[in-house]
């Protein structure tokens, strides 16, 4: 009997998500291989499969208890601002000059104040210093660490643009509030607004991580080739350098130029070799790289190639799930069953209970499948009902209860509470998991824990400070901008959820459509059996290969899983097909 090629089309259609860069051939012959360049231009379009890199983007160590200038971060003020002369003969002239004062001497509460009486008065001789103190009442309020209520006075800068008399001195100021506020999706776009002065009225020491932030900017709005030009400015002395080399690759990847996106990410990961550092976000980049990679060649058909650089991603690394699967079709394209099934095998383990992999089972009852191995396909097809279509109900039931986004956004930022104290059973820890891989989620609650922090920074300020009109109206403004990023962030889980419920039933549909062609294929397979008797010609089933290495050791598994196993099975399948 054949096999029933229209089937495994027909699910590969819907199961391969695996996304696929175009190939583009560059002039560069260099590969991360060091002998091979791609040799297949056969290739997938979906881009779901660099979620992870595609977000990466928005920085991981973005997120912080607040933070205050250190030596580092003192701005070499003389070389950007342009003085005002300040009539001190009017009180809001003597207002500005006594900001200035307590400014200088670190004395932000009193300097706010003055600088606030600046920007209200409504008395026509303020016109012309209220430019001057809006800038400084946004810097006094970084060295404050209520970074929120910076952002509105500089947005008011923004709005004004080139023509405000301290747009330029602004930028330096932009960047590291930037930098230090988490998870605002309008920060880069702030930041973008002094493009203009970028590099020649920026201060060296501003100018790379300005530079990768442009990049960021860039490749957001899909403007792929601007976004790599910035990220090539970024110098390698700068600690931004990496991130650059790894949005680089990201961005050739997204520009359907694997070649280019191989050399970055290969560079990157010499970069991190040759640098023998234990730092852990670097370290981290480095195991994302390698995932990366693996995509890449996966992507463009290199699937040997794809297979040696997801065995480079360890037991230890946070990717090592996602290469233990996404090896496993890797595994398929190149016809070793054994090692696929195997790789399944491993990700069924109790330890990974809480883990979200749906299409695994769909996976492993393809490979049944084409095997003509039909109890293995219904086996794997009862695995997947038993866990997902109750999971999709339970997710179903649970959506339903939300009422607004706010509750959609509890849902998440109190998921470690709920999971300390059992409220969440398997299948919700499952959907929490699949949930929290989205960065724009995390990067919203880490905005929203952020806001939190400089409301209580406000409540726990000096009396005097704290019942000032300024403290009142950033409070107020700071409110306003945690509802509405709590408002986002909520989208973004109901958008999530969204699509988890939607991809448990389009795994669904392709489980059932396996079924019925398994049941077809077996009685097929029956028939054809029943005639071989008849005439006598029924061939024997090829014996399995148990050939191990001589340093590794086999033995048949009992049903217990050990974690010291976990990666290593190897499943023996042989083809019954006739």
């Amino acid at each position: 009997m054949s096999v029933k090629v229209s089937l495994i089309y027909s699910v590969l259609s819907l199961a391969l998500v695996l996304p696929t860069v175009a190939y583009a051939q560059s002039d560069s012959e260099e590969s991360f291989d060091d002998e091979e360049s791609f040799d297949d231009e056969e290739f997938f379009d979906d881009e779901e499969f660099f979620d992870d890199e595609e977000s990466f983007n928005d920085d991981e160590d973005s997120s912080n208890e607040g933070f205050s200038f250190d030596d580092e971060d003192n701005f070499d003020e003389e070389v950007v601002v342009e003085e005002v002369v300040i009539d001190e003969s009017t009180s809001v002239g003597r207002f500005l000059q006594e900001g200035i004062q307590y400014y200088n001497n670190d004395d932000f509460f009193s300097a706010s104040i003055f600088f606030w009486r600046v920007v209200m008065d409504e008395d026509p001789a303020a016109d012309g210093l209220r430019p001057r103190a809006e800038y400084e009442l946004a810097k006094t309020l970084v060295k404050m660490r209520v970074l929120q209520g910076a952002i509105y006075f500089f947005d008011q800068i923004i709005e004004t643009g080139p023509l405000h008399p301290y747009f330029e001195a602004s930028a330096p100021w932009m960047v590291v509030t930037a930098s230090r506020l988490p998870g605002d999706i309008e920060m880069l776009r702030r930041v973008a607004a002094f493009e203009e002065v970028f590099p020649d009225q920026i201060e060296e020491k501003y100018r790379d991580e300005m530079a990768y932030m442009l990049g960021q900017y860039y490749y957001n709005i899909g403007e792929l080739e601007q976004a790599n030009l910035y990220l090539e400015l970024v110098s390698i002395a700068s600690e931004y350098y990496p991130k650059a080399l790894f949005l680089s690759g990201i961005t050739y990847v997204r520009d359907y130029n694997a070649q280019q996106a191989v050399d970055r990410f290969n560079e990157l990961l010499h970069f991190i070799a040759s640098s023998r550092t234990s730092d852990e976000e670097l370290l981290a980049l480095g195991e994302l790289t390698q995932i990366s990679l693996a995509r890449t060649f996966y992507s463009t058909g290199e699937y040997d190639r794809s297979i040696r650089q997801y065995g480079q991603i360890t037991q230890e690394s946070r990717y090592w799930l996602d290469a233990l699967f996404e090896s496993s079709w890797a595994y398929f394209q190149v016809d070793d069953y054994n090692r696929a099934l195997g790789n399944l095998h491993s990700l069924n383990s109790p330890f990974f209970n809480d883990q979200y992999y749906p299409e695994a089972a769909i996976l492993q009852a393809v490979i049944f499948f084409y095997n003509c191995r039909y109890r293995g396909v219904q086996t794997s097809i009862e695995e997947f009902q038993y866990i997902y279509p109750p999971m999709r109900e339970e997710l179903d039931n649970l959506m339903g209860s939300f009422i607004d986004t706010i509750d959609y956004y509890d849902f998440v930022a109190n998921s470690e509470q709920n999971v300390r104290s059992g409220d969440f059973n398997t299948r919700l820890a499952q959907i929490m998991s699949a949930t929290l891989e989205d960065r724009s989620i995390q990067n919203g609650i880490a905005f929203v824990e952020e806001l939190g922090r400089e409301l209580e920074y406000l409540e726990n300020a000096e009396s005097g400070w704290a019942e000032s009109e300024l403290a009142i109206f950033l409070y107020d403004e700071i409110i306003v901008a945690q509802d509405i990023a709590i408002d986002d962030t909520g989208q973004f889980v109901q958008n999530r959820l969204e699509a988890i419920l939607e991809e448990i039933g389009g795994r669904e549909r392709e489980s059932m459509a396996i079924l019925i062609e398994t049941d077809l294929a077996a009685a097929d397979a029956l028939s054809e059996e029943m005639q071989q008797e008849i005439s006598g010609t029924t061939e024997s089933v090829d014996s399995i290969d148990r050939t191990i290495h001589a340093d590794q050791m086999y033995w048949n598994f009992d049903g217990e899983y050990w974690k010291d196993e976990l990666g290593y099975y190897f499943y023996h399948i042989t083809s019954v097909c006739q």
